[in-house]
């Protein structure tokens, strides 16, 4: 098996504040016939660099890995995975944001931001699905890499839209309980689910006939707030149906 590591010299920085990289996700999608990671919220897409991609890994139907290529472009990253490959899964940090004394939201930790309120470290995820057939576990990603995941009980791309779909969010490789979860993430990204239950799962009608990013957001307090006082994570599942004529 091989893994894909992009090195991180920088953290995102200039381009969104920590109250919009809260609210953004992350997904593979096509662009101009190429798969991309894309940075974005209710369809719409931001630059980034692509130092702020930490992994990214393609995956078999059996959850084994299986080669990628990546191409850092100058504002976003191409993906050319393996024929086989079934679904690709990515991290993205953000870094760290914080809240100066007039309430604005400027990169860095709270010791590098004159008066800092409050701030936070940020770090995305997604595990998007390319074809039908992958059926992933609660440890076919490892909890070390992807500490929060949204992980599908059947195969979406098996089902159309309108149907029924389960999935189950793990946090550090155990559910994660009384979360909701974003159903229609380039669509109307107010649609949730309720919270997830003691099993971290919850059920949903899937929205859209093509593209679907459902997402889910986790926040955890620091003890030590020297630097930061959150650790703030967001996942997506990504899957997008083929057109019918």
């Amino acid at each position: 098996m091989k893994n894909k590591w992009l090195p991180i010299t920088l953290a995102l920085a200039g381009i969104l504040s920590a109250a919009t990289a809260q609210a953004h996700g992350v997904w593979v999608a096509q662009r101009a016939g190429e798969w991309a990671l894309v940075l974005g919220e209710n369809g719409v897409d931001d630059a980034y660099k692509p130092e702020a991609v930490k992994k990214v890994i393609a995956l078999s139907a059996d959850g084994t890995e299986s080669t990628i290529k990546i191409r850092p472009q100058e504002r976003n990253v191409i993906l050319e995975p393996a024929a086989s490959a079934k679904a690709i899964a990515a991290s993205f940090e953000d870094g760290y944001w914080s809240q100066d004394a007039n309430g604005k939201w400027l990169p860095g930790p709270k010791t590098a931001v004159a008066g800092a309120k409050h701030g936070g470290f940020y770090q995305m995820y997604t595990q998007t699905i390319l074809a039908p057939g992958y059926q992933p576990t609660s440890t076919t990603l490892s909890a070390a890499d992807f500490p929060l995941q949204i992980i599908p009980l059947s195969d979406p791309l098996a089902l159309k839209k309108g149907k029924s779909l389960r999935v189950q969010v793990l946090f550090q490789g155990k559910p994660l309980p009384g979360v909701p979860v974003a159903t229609d993430y380039t669509g109307d990204t107010k649609v949730r689910t309720g919270k997830t239950d003691k099993q971290g799962q919850v059920a949903f009608n899937i929205r859209n006939a093509g593209l679907n990013v459902i997402k889910v957001s986790h926040t955890v307090k620091r003890i030590d707030r020297t630097d930061a006082d959150e650790d703030g994570y967001a996942a997506t599942l990504a899957f997008t149906f083929p057109h019918e004529d």
